[in-house]
């Protein structure tokens, strides 16, 4: 044997020599921390929770639980101790997820939770290599507060975590508490990052103002555990003090009330108020008044939480009152008012009354029910039905259209993915009005984001909206976008068979009419609109950004049948949009924007020239002048200026009540072969909005 290749071989020989040793020394290290509960995970599964304290929980023995570590848990609940049988740790949601399935056919109310670590009481070592063994139960050793923090890097952006702290932030300042807990969930679910303590204590003070008070009391604790030394911990402390003294249970002398008369109930909303007047003068005519009317809308909303219930109540509504009009000055609507209720455990929930969905395909607003079941955090039911609403009609209830519909709804998925899918089934009179179905599918990452739908309507034959938008986000600030939108105009439906008609309804059209000619009608008056914009923008400095988009139009003709004449086609209408924004020109944080815009329609042409700006006075008072000239040239030869001159300002007072005003004028000048005319408009509005 050569002596490179002794010398190898005592090479290999010592190296194997060292990692024996090192394994040996390493292996009371291995045995003490396998017989330790992994407490470096930051989710749990909770099998079951009953109220007590030191509770007998038996656990069945099941493959499920091979290695994981089963505790028990010790937290407050309106007040009460209560104990939960958990399952942990898991370093991602998703792996909780994959187990729950499995463990919820042993557990049927069994969830997913962020592991609190620090309310560990005990431990239940289960010896998974001889089934059928005695689990016992041992104390678990007091962890650290740091043992909680899941881990020390996030996959979110910098960009992604700016982005869901303003809005978390903005949602709570707007009283949105339903979403600002997404967005803070999103964040304290990401890991430590630099938001991770703000999105913490946020997170528990929008459940507290939500009226989850256990979820509150939950999240207060675990920040005391992860950061007892910070500079919120005693406002933190203050906070839960106060929960664990509001929800403290009375002596039983005192005690004459249940539960629920410990509801706890919030209102908000607002009021605003507009008087709007315009006053026109022409030529041949003189001035007259067009609009003199009083708008006022009211929106409120209660919340009622219990123990298990979330309670909403909601009524907007507006009211016009016309000064000009004598026969009928005052129009009232409902434009929506419902009760919901929710079960704070699982998230299903109920509506019943006037009430709108943001759903594409779905009607917008509808008085009926509607049912929502999650099944569980990314997946939910939803179940509606009712009488379209016609906002329109005052406060009437729809006498001719009913319908039906389901719509399933997806959380995230493959981190940027989310959709809807729906299904629609509405009646007019007996027939047929419409029978869709569809999606819609968003995605989004720091780079881009899209959105696509597709409404096809399964009675007609007849793709009804096909819509895809997209955004893309450069370097340095530039963004590139386009929309695409290619619809039914109006929307394919068997009540298009009324347009141009004298009857109000299909049962009056029925009754001149066969069924087969009111569907060949609905076809001839509905129209295919497309509209494809394509636009981008582009920093120039620090303080200045061009934008620019181009608009293609086009809707088609219909055929004249049934009496109605028909609508010719459009042709392909451009639309050409420039702007340059500066900010901070004049003074610091004002907005100035020059604009030129091209029209090319059927009928006529259309330059314009923009100029609006926005001035901070104080932080308070803002003013927004506002000047466009339009030069317009008619297919017919004619031609028009027009000069319009638009003055806004607005002031906010107290952060509670804004005021606002609007003064314009428009100055219209028309050339035509045989004369010259003039007509001018004076139109403001005065009003305010109070939220409260």
């Amino acid at each position: 044997m050569s002596s490179a290749a002794t010398s190898t071989m005592q090479s290999h020989n010592c190296f194997a020599y060292y990692i024996c040793t090192l394994l040996l020394l390493c292996q009371p290290m291995t045995l003490a921390a396998a017989a330790a509960p992994r407490v470096t995970s930051g989710y749990a599964i909770v099998l079951s929770s009953a109220p007590g304290r030191n509770l007998r929980w038996e656990i069945q023995d099941n493959p499920f639980y091979q290695d994981h570590t089963v505790y028990i848990e010790q937290t407050i609940i309106k007040g009460s101790p209560w104990e939960r049988l958990c399952i942990g740790f898991f370093e991602r949601r998703s792996q909780a997820t994959a187990l729950l399935k499995d463990l919820q056919q042993i557990y049927p109310g069994a969830w997913i939770q962020q592991a609190s670590v620090n309310n560990i009481s005990s431990t239940i070592v289960t010896n998974m290599a001889t089934p059928g063994s005695t689990a016992k139960t041992t104390a678990a050793p007091k962890p650290s507060p740091a043992s909680n923090i899941v881990s020390n890097t996030t996959k979110l952006t910098e960009q992604q975590l700016e982005s869901l702290m303003l809005r978390a932030r903005t949602d709570f300042k707007n009283k949105k508490y339903d979403s600002s807990i997404r967005y803070l969930n999103a964040l304290t679910a990401a890991g430590t990052h630099r938001y991770s303590q703000q999105a913490l204590e946020l997170l528990g003070l929008a459940r507290q103002r939500k009226g989850q008070k256990s979820h509150a009391v939950d999240t207060y604790e675990k920040y005391l555990a992860l950061y007892p030394d910070s500079d919120g911990a005693a406002r933190v402390k203050q906070r839960l003090a106060g929960l664990m003294t509001a929800t403290s249970s009375p002596t039983q002398k005192l005690r004459m009330s249940t539960l629920e008369d410990k509801d706890e109930v919030t209102s908000y909303g607002s009021l605003s108020q507009f008087y709007q007047n315009n006053r026109t003068s022409t030529d041949d005519i003189g001035t007259v008044s067009t609009v003199s009317q009083l708008v006022s809308l009211l929106d409120l909303t209660t919340l009622q939480s219990t123990s298990r219930f979330d309670h909403r109540y909601q009524l907007t509504a507006d009211h016009v009152y016309d000064f000009i009009d004598d026969k009928d000055s005052s129009e009232f609507r409902f434009i929506e008012t419902y009760y919901e209720f929710s079960y704070r455990k699982t998230g299903s929930s109920g509506r019943i009354g006037r009430q709108r969905l943001q759903i594409g395909g779905v009607l917008k607003r509808f008085d009926g029910l509607s049912f929502g079941y999650q099944f569980n955090p990314e997946l939910r039911l939803n179940v509606l039905g009712g009488l379209p609403a016609e906002i329109d009609n005052k406060t009437s209830i729809n006498q001719h259209k009913t319908f039906y519909g389901l719509t399933f709804e997806t959380g995230t998925f493959l981190e940027h993915w989310n959709m809807n899918l729906f299904y629609l089934d509405q009646q007019n009179d007996g027939l047929t009005d419409s029978n869709s179905i569809g999606t819609e599918v968003r995605y989004r990452d720091r780079r881009k984001a899209f959105f696509g739908l597709i409404d096809y309507d399964l009675f007609y034959d007849e793709l009804n909206i096909l819509q895809f938008n997209g955004n893309l986000f450069f370097d340095h600030g530039r963004t590139a976008f386009i929309n695409a939108y290619l619809h039914q105009s109006p929307l394919m439906s068997t009540s298009n068979a009324l347009i141009g008609r004298q009857e109000q309804s299909i049962e009056e059209l029925k009754k001149v009419l066969n069924i087969e000619q009111i569907y060949q009608l609905a076809r001839d008056r509905t129209a295919t609109s497309e509209t494809v914009t394509v636009g981008g923008s582009q920093p120039l400095s620090e303080d200045f950004q061009l934008t620019a988009d181009i608009t293609f139009a086009h809707v088609s003709e219909t055929v004249s049948s049934g009496g109605v004449p028909a609508t010719p086609d459009t042709g392909t209408e451009y639309y050409i949009n420039t702007q340059l924004v500066g900010n901070s020109i004049f003074k610091k944080y004002d907005t100035n924007i020059l604009g030129v815009r091209y029209y090319e329609t059927r009928p006529s042409n259309t330059i314009s020239f923009i100029a609006n700006s926005r001035f901070p006075i104080t932080r308070k008072w803002r003013i927004n002048p506002r000047l466009q000239y339009d030069i317009r040239k008619f297919i017919d030869g004619r031609s028009q200026q027009k000069l319009r001159a638009i003055f806004r300002t607005d002031y906010r007072y107290l952060h509670k009540v804004r005021f606002d005003f609007e003064i314009g004028y428009d100055d219209v000048n028309e050339d035509s072969s045989s004369q010259l005319s003039a007509n001018n408009n004076l139109f403001f509005t005065l009003g305010y909005r109070w939220d409260f």
